[in-house]
């Protein structure tokens, strides 16, 4: 399907604003940075930036449910069941994107990750709860579990410089679980 051009220049105002803001997060600190700054280095008006968000925070938690959405719908794509093969799949992406997570870790805004991290974790295990046909309270705290951990691993990862592969990251994760 065509895109319409309201909706391709939407798409090129969003991607502007975010761009903008992790420019602007590389150089000041978050809370410095105002609505004028990030519309003025997008080069997009503050209406164009209402039209799309409410706040900074919005431009931040919308590209982070893209992100997971992305990380989903390859999942889905690469038909993958094996914990390893799985496993593997989540440290390459996040490698792929760690700049990203690198700006949130040192803007102390890591958290808004992690929220969204758990909610993507959440909705895999109750997709992967429907397959098996298991519909017990395990599930729930499964997802709760891997969220957390794998967070915490990723974000140690991450924070180190991503010394190890993603290999020998799925091989520590296999290892512990």
């Amino acid at each position: 399907m065509e895109e319409t051009y309201p909706k391709i220049q939407k798409k090129i105002s969003k991607e502007s604003i975010f761009t903008a803001l992790m420019r602007l997060m590389e150089e000041k600190s978050y809370s410095e940075i105002t609505i004028t700054q990030i519309t003025t280095m997008a080069g997009v008006s503050r209406m164009a930036f209402y039209r799309n968000y409410q706040s900074k925070d919005d431009v931040l938690v919308g590209y982070l449910d893209d992100l997971f959405d992305e990380i989903m719908d390859r999942m889905k794509m690469s038909n993958i069941s094996s914990k390893y093969d799985i496993t593997l799949l989540y440290f390459t992406f996040f490698k792929e994107k760690s700049d990203f997570i690198s700006v949130l870790i040192n803007a102390k805004l890591i958290h808004m990750f992690y929220e969204q991290h758990r909610i993507a974790m959440t909705n895999f295990f109750k997709n992967w709860e429907s397959k098996m046909q298991d519909t017990s309270a395990f599930t729930n705290y499964l997802s709760q579990y891997a969220a957390a951990g794998l967070f915490g691993i990723l974000s140690e990862w991450i924070k180190g410089g991503l010394l190890e592969t993603a290999e020998e990251m799925t091989a520590f994760v296999c290892k512990i679980t």
